[in-house]
């Protein structure tokens, strides 16, 4: 009965390894490890995820930065900037008619400037007179013709300024079949045309 007994206990002679007291430290140590190893596991893809979404951001932001904004932002105003300095688009000055007009007091001064326009090579009609008077010259697209006007301008030496916006009537009893009507004020009047400008 003692074997039977001591073969179950160990016995009263000290050599059993897995007592009571044995079995419950290896039992907590294992628990700490398997603790361990989850709270690493855990732990572990985070701390990965971290280095590689910190590696991988300025890629990310490098690779949007030219795709998003530099065809747009950059492509756009140099197209847009080119078009209108371009004199490519310029229309030949014999296929814009001008019809001036007198907008001063001074007589024939309409068709002085008819005669410089002429010599520039525009398809002139006959001067006539306004049905006002304008205290600066004034130049009139007609249907749209806002090139043809723009560069009627830039003949006479006058700035874009000089050209009126669409919607105000044109001081004449006809415009004809003129693209440009110029109605020559007290600027142009009082300069002779050898000063203008090309």
């Amino acid at each position: 009965m003692s074997d039977t007994t001591g073969g179950r206990r160990g016995g009263e002679d000290g050599h059993d390894f897995f007592g009571p007291l044995e079995r419950s430290g290896a039992a907590r140590g294992w628990a700490l490890v398997v603790g361990a190893l989850i709270v690493g596991a855990i732990l572990m893809p985070s701390a990965t995820r971290g280095t590689l979404a910190a590696a991988g951001t300025p890629d990310t932001t490098e690779a949007l930065a030219p795709v998003g904004s530099g065809p747009t932002t950059t492509a756009a105003p140099a197209t847009t900037t080119t078009r209108p300095a371009s004199t490519t688009t310029a229309a030949p000055a014999s296929s814009i008619r001008v019809l001036v007009a007198n907008g001063t007091n001074t007589n024939g001064a309409a068709g002085t400037w008819t005669q410089f326009l002429s010599g520039k090579g525009y398809a002139t009609l006959s001067a006539v007179d306004a049905l006002t008077t304008v205290h600066a010259t004034q130049i009139y697209a007609v249907n749209g013709a806002t090139a043809a006007a723009d560069q009627v301008a830039q003949a006479l030496g006058l700035t874009a300024s000089a050209v009126e916006p669409a919607s105000m009537p044109i001081p004449v009893a006809s415009v004809g079949n003129a693209a440009v009507v110029v109605v020559v004020g007290p600027d142009l009047a009082g300069r002779s045309t050898s000063s203008s400008t090309t």
